[in-house]
């Protein structure tokens, strides 16, 4: 009598290698926001001396405008919001002070306008990428600043930003 031949099946370990990967390689590509490099710096200011390093970026389509939003890495690490939209309101930059925002309601947050006007530099552009995200599209740019604001503020710096 002749025996049925043997299948060979991968180990188990290495299913659940694969198994592994599987999860983990989406998780790891949700996590990834866009990136940035570059900070803006705020001194004179009422509001306090401070540096806004973003660590992510998102676009400002689902809310209304054409930009993105630099935010550092944690709530109250503050924030620049870059718009470009000469469909409504042209270019603005507006930062939103670190530490200011509201625990029970994080949107509700000390924000000041850094006005062209007031800018020996006043750089924004914000470009649309070929990346599609949740019907969202991405865009990327950058925005280099200098300028003393009627308070005395000064904001410096330059940001580059990709996939937001």
């Amino acid at each position: 009598m002749s025996e049925a031949p043997t299948e060979k099946r991968p180990s188990r370990s290495l299913a659940l290698l694969f198994l592994g990967a599987s999860i983990v390689v989406p998780m790891v590509l949700l996590v990834e926001c866009g990136h940035t490099d570059g900070t803006l710096t705020v001194s004179g200011s009422p509001h306090g001396d401070f540096v806004i390093e973003p660590s992510d970026c998102h676009a400002l389509l689902p809310f209304g405008s054409y930009g993105a939003a630099l935010r550092g890495a944690s709530p109250d690490s503050g924030a620049a919001y870059l718009v470009a939209d000469p469909a409504s309101r042209g270019r603005e930059v507006q930062i939103e002070v670190p530490g200011s925002c509201d625990d029970e309601d994080p949107d509700d947050c000390e924000v000041f306008l850094v006005s062209e006007a007031a800018c020996t530099t006043f750089e924004v552009q914000v470009e649309n990428t070929q990346t599609t995200v949740s019907d969202v599209r991405l865009v990327k740019g950058h925005a280099a600043l200098e300028c003393i604001l009627d308070d005395g503020t000064t904001v410096s710096g330059r940001v580059d930003f990709d996939g937001c």
